[in-house]
């Protein structure tokens, strides 16, 4: 049928163009040797499609293989992250506070040290004026020393058998006796004559005093 069909547009041919189209069985048998070749190389290049389709799609599979289980190990890895973003938070607080704590204690020994400071300036001013003090007095500690060994037992004798001695005797002996290891609370002369002057020791305790 188609070799009749030949026919019939060479005849379509020869009005058109001017010119005679004459098939015989060869050609008819190049068209089908032809027609095997387009064929054949249009069935090579579709199966070479579909090969490289194929190879797409198992790289696609694959890849969508390999995706979920990277989504399951990000996932595991989002929620190692979240607790160690807790972790980090925690500690970040607690430095915080500690940050805090430690500068407020800072401040309380910056405050503690200037007080210092300013005791140490006064103990050694008040040192300083002690040892001046000291300075002086050692010359009439060094007097009292001279006249208690001008003391006797005789002179204690004296001040003792007094009912009622002159009054720079009795603050004398009272001042004394306000340091005397067995002074008590009643500072009376009655008190004083008998704790003090009526000591048998009392001028070896003051002499060690």
């Amino acid at each position: 049928m188609i070799h009749q069909s030949v026919q019939l547009y060479s005849i379509d041919f020869e009005q058109i163009y001017k010119r005679k189209n004459f098939s015989t069985p060869k050609n008819y048998l190049d068209f089908i040797d032809n027609y095997i070749k387009f064929l054949a190389k249009n069935r090579k290049f579709m199966e070479s499609q579909i090969r490289r389709l194929e190879g797409g799609l198992t790289t696609l599979a694959k890849a969508q293989e390999d995706t979920e289980i990277l989504s399951q190990d990000l996932a595991i890895k989002n929620a190692e992250i979240a607790e160690k973003k807790k972790v980090v938070e925690e500690l970040i607080e607690d430095i915080k506070q500690k940050s805090e704590v430690a500068s407020k204690q800072m401040e309380v020994a910056a405050e503690k040290k200037a007080y210092l400071d300013v005791q140490s300036v006064i103990i050694a001013q008040e040192e300083a004026e002690a040892s001046k003090a000291l300075e002086e007095a050692v010359p009439a500690l060094e007097a009292a020393k001279d006249a208690l060994n001008n003391i006797s037992s005789k002179d204690i004798g004296e001040i003792k058998a007094l009912p009622q001695p002159p009054e720079v005797i009795q603050k004398v002996c009272t001042m004394c006796y306000y340091m005397y290891p067995k002074a008590v609370a009643d500072d009376t002369w009655g008190s004083v004559k008998l704790k003090l002057i009526g000591d048998m020791q009392l001028l070896t305790n003051l002499k060690e005093y």
